[in-house]
């Protein structure tokens, strides 16, 4: 049987191109996109969205969902590549990561920093080596991958870390698993596998609360008053104001789980400091996420709710996706 590799397209950069005020946005369909680009590959075509990324929600994130998961159960269809804006694709990635079951079909996102009216723009490259990702054998069982730049990012780990370069991702705790050098495909290391798998799922919405200094309790208590999740970006291990465990107690104790990240982009959380530190946050019921960013805490949390898991069942699932990153 002849397989084929299903393109996604969802906008972004990579699609967009100015208008005659100079004002960029995605216009360009699947077709046109590879048109454009001069990519000529045996490929089938699913425009699910032309929109920046940035405009992306939950519902546009269960979307693509429900476009891969199709494509994935097609016995023609070998492997998902998603084109995508970078601003989320991350958060994308990651949301794939928990939904899209236990297929060993590789999935790649991919995108541009440079849309194509730019004749140096980086997107021809990057979907190329998507494409090349996307045939290789030994990315099956991997899950979502990120291929930007020449490397090949995890979805758990991966983050945008320029805002224009084109070098525009990293994984800041792993590295990049391996890299494209031209047409072949170069493995360092195998990612952890995402266990448990969730039921695809519009997210509940979860607060994301960065702190900085002089943020007191009574501002986290305005902030995050209507929601049934809440995710805090504390100072270096985890860390916070005094008076803002009070208010992380009353939210536990109202069952609303709160999740302990860092404003870090290297290292891992972890109970330590008393006072308002982590360890205080600890006694009173926040759970500590080991090295996962805030932006995926909240994706994930929101994946739970929506799901309807208990707080012992979310504090399980919780140590499985971080007991290989902590002590």
């Amino acid at each position: 049987m002849f397989l084929l590799i299903q393109l996604i397209t969802t906008g972004g950069t990579i699609a967009s191109l100015p208008d005659e005020k100079g004002d960029v946005s995605a216009t360009l369909t699947g077709e046109t996109l590879l048109k454009h680009l001069g990519i000529k590959e045996n490929i089938h075509i699913n425009s699910a969205v032309t929109i920046g990324s940035y405009a992306f929600n939950y519902s546009t994130l269960y979307e693509v969902a429900l476009h891969v998961m199709d494509a994935l159960k097609k016995p023609d269809i070998s492997s998902v590549v998603i084109t995508h804006g970078t601003d989320t694709m991350e958060e994308t990635a990651f949301y794939l990561s928990l939904v899209t079951g236990e297929s060993s079909k590789p999935i790649i996102l991919t995108g541009a920093q440079l849309d194509p009216s730019y004749s140096y723009t980086d997107g021809p490259k990057n979907l190329q080596e998507a494409i090349i990702a996307a045939k290789s054998l030994a990315l099956k069982n991997f899950g979502p991958l990120i291929v930007f730049g020449g490397f090949i990012y995890p979805a758990r780990d991966v983050t945008k870390i320029d805002t224009h370069l084109l070098q525009g991702f990293d994984a800041p705790n792993t590295g990049a698993i391996g890299r494209i050098d031209l047409d072949e495909v170069i493995i360092h290391s195998t990612p952890e596998k995402l266990e448990p798998r969730f039921n695809p799922v519009i997210p509940t919405p979860v607060a994301l609360i960065r702190l900085g200094v002089g943020m007191t309790g009574d501002e986290l208590k305005r902030m995050v008053e209507t929601y049934e999740g809440v995710v805090i970006e504390g100072f270096g291990r985890g860390n916070a104001h005094p008076t803002i465990l009070p208010v992380v107690e009353n939210l536990v104790q109202r069952n609303i789980p709160v999740l302990i990240t860092s404003r870090c982009p290297r290292g891992s959380v972890k109970p330590i400091y008393s006072k308002g530190g982590g360890k205080d946050l600890e006694k009173v019921g926040a759970i500590f996420m080991g090295n996962l960013s805030g932006i995926k805490a909240r994706i994930l949390l929101g994946v739970m709710l929506a799901n309807n898991l208990s707080l012992d069942e979310m504090k399980q699932t919780i140590y499985l996706l971080t007991k290989p990153y902590t002590n």
